[in-house]
This record gives structure tokens, C-alpha cells and sequence, in this order.
């Protein structure tokens, strides 16, 4: 059997229950990370890892922001598209940010079917045949595994750990797509 874990120990661990335990299993360990494609970036990202594997995990996400030269705008001054991803730290935030761009289609799938998957992205009209719901934002949790081709916003409120950071910014391809937001 082969067993598939991606970055045990630094991206945010499971809602329920608990992180997949390794154990004795023989682990063959690939340090390449395909989705990066800037510098920048990729310093930042191997900065917080160095952080959470010394167990600064708590440490203040809006201090670490600052420290990595980036601004964090205010909610109102957005520049949002349906193409863009806003990652939120929970269900209450993403909802406001649904709620601020319903007039917009882009609807995340809520179940499997043969033509579509649970948590897929769909822009434009409302998909017929499929459980969907009309979605703007996700939670850092559900987004795990997404990349960013375009805008990601982060907002920062009730962010409270340097692998939700972590997680939320290891989406983008690029620093220059990454915008925080207070």
C-alpha cells in the first residue's frame, strides 16, 4: 500500500480527530514545491515552516505579516472578482463575505456526482443536477489543497495560528497575488 500524506506537522491538522500518525512506516520525504513559483514567496513559506518546527505555532499573525513587508487593507477596499479566492478563519466571515457579493455567481459544490466533485468551484450560472450552494469565501480549512490562479485575500480576523498562515498562503502561486485583509 502507498500512503499519500502532504505536509504532516505544518499545514492545519484535521477538524476531527487527529493527525495522521506515521509511525514506522518507511516515509519518502519530496521537498518540491510545485505550486510556487516566486521567491519571495517561497522564502516566506520556509520561514514559517522554520517557525512551527521550533513551536512558535501561537505566535501574532498580524506581527508576522508586518515582519514579511506585507500591508493588510481593509475589508472595504477590496478589489474583488468572481476569479479571486477570499480564505477566512471561519464559517461567520466567510458567510459575511457570500453575503457582500451575492449579486455575483460562484457556487461551491456540496456533494459528488458523476459530472462534478464536493468542494468544487463553479463560476458562472448555478449548475443544475448537483447540490450547490452560492459561496464568495471558504475557510482556511476547506481550501486546503486549492491553488490560487488569481486574487487571494486572507482575511485576518480570528486567525490564530502561524499553520493557518501557513496553509492560507501556501495557496498562491505568487507573493504579488496575496492580499491580507483586517
Amino acid at each position: 500500500k502507498i500512503i499519500f500524506c502532504g505536509d504532516l506537522g505544518y499545514q492545519l491538522p484535521p477538524i476531527e480527530g487527529t493527525e495522521f500518525i506515521i509511525g514506522n512506516l518507511p516515509v519518502f520525504t519530496h521537498t518540491t514545491n510545485y505550486r510556487c513559483k516566486c521567491k519571495k514567496l517561497e522564502k516566506r513559506l520556509l520561514w514559517l515552516r522554520e517557525r512551527i518546527k521550533e513551536g512558535m505555532d501561537n505566535s501574532n499573525i498580524s506581527q508576522v505579516v508586518k515582519i514579511f513587508g506585507l500591508d493588510i487593507i481593509s475589508s472595504d477596499n477590496i478589489d474583488y472578482s468572481v476569479q479571486d479566492l477570499i480564505l477566512c478563519a471561519t464559517h461567520e466571515k466567510k458567510d459575511k463575505y457570500t453575503e457582500k457579493y451575492k449579486n455575483l455567481e460562484k457556487y461551491s459544490v456540496k456533494e459528488n456526482t458523476r459530472d462534478y466533485c464536493n468542494g468544487e468551484i463553479i463560476i458562472g450560472p448555478k449548475p443544475k443536477k448537483v447540490s450547490c450552494e452560492l459561496r464568495h469565501a471558504f475557510t482556511i480549512h476547506s481550501i486546503q489543497g486549492e491553488t490560487a490562479s488569481h486574487k487571494l485575500f486572507i482575511e485576518m480576523k480570528k486567525m490564530r495560528s502561524l499553520k493557518m498562515l501557513y496553509t492560507a498562503m501556501s495557496r498562491a502561486r505568487t507573493l504579488d497575488q496575496i492580499q491580507f485583509i483586517q
